[in-house]
């Protein structure tokens, strides 16, 4: 049975990326949770996937131009961009880590050892050189090779980077693809799967890992009704 990998923890419930929104999903049953990273001006690492905050937050400022203490301003008590190691901390599932620029490696990979997380972590991007850096800093790395282009998977750069998934968009996923994978020894994972229909159609083809922002749904699909407590 694939595990159901829950996309920002729940952002349906709660807000995006938000220790909340995570609590929401180890709650609804997530078997991972996915977080995407951003650095700050003073080098530390916090959970946010665009590089301003002004979708989520109303402030129109990038995410680099601000300290660590000017970011934990921003909201309120679990709802407010964490620090990864505050999500280290509070989350004990699996989890995704999102490198959304090669900036964050070094300090993510620092932050994960500190925490003794190293085997819970799949680390995934399409950023081929920043997976390259992060298998040169760390040969026990977990990686996914996240990807958007047609045709056949692969299978030269998932060999090179040592990688344990292959990380499509949905809609590039068929039993063929899947298969060829598969017989290379990769497991398959896809993002970001929102609607049933589309949910039976990857789990139908044989992934490992379905990403999703309905996570309710998708225990469904599962077959997995209900919170996990």
């Amino acid at each position: 049975m694939p595990i159901a990998v829950a996309h920002r923890g729940d952002p349906i419930n709660e807000r995006e990326n938000t220790l909340a929104a995570f609590a929401a999903a180890v709650r609804a049953g997530a078997d991972m949770v996915e977080l995407d990273l951003r650095r700050t001006r003073d080098g530390h690492i916090v959970v946010l996937h665009d590089a301003t905050l002004s979708r989520l937050w109303a402030l129109d400022r990038p995410v680099a131009e601000l300290d660590l203490a000017d970011v934990f301003e921003v909201g309120d008590s679990e709802m407010r961009i964490p620090s990864l190691a505050q999500v280290l901390e509070t989350v004990d599932i699996p989890l995704m880590i999102d490198f959304t620029s090669g900036d964050v490696v070094d300090g993510a990979l620092r932050v994960v050892r500190w925490a003794g997380a190293m085997e819970r972590s799949l680390f995934v991007t399409g950023d081929v050189e920043a997976l390259r850096t992060l298998r040169k800093l760390a040969p026990e790395a977990r990686i996914g090779l996240t990807w958007s282009r047609s045709g056949s998977p692969p299978l030269g750069i998932l060999g090179e980077l040592g990688a344990e998934y292959w990380n499509p968009t949905w809609r590039l996923v068929t039993p063929r693809r899947v298969e060829l994978v598969h017989s290379a020894g990769f497991r398959v994972s896809t993002w970001t799967v929102d609607d049933a229909l589309g949910m039976r159609r990857v789990i139908d083809a044989g992934v490992d890992g379905v990403v999703s922002n309905a996570i309710h749904v998708l225990r469904t699909e599962l077959g997995l009704s209900g919170d996990s407590t």
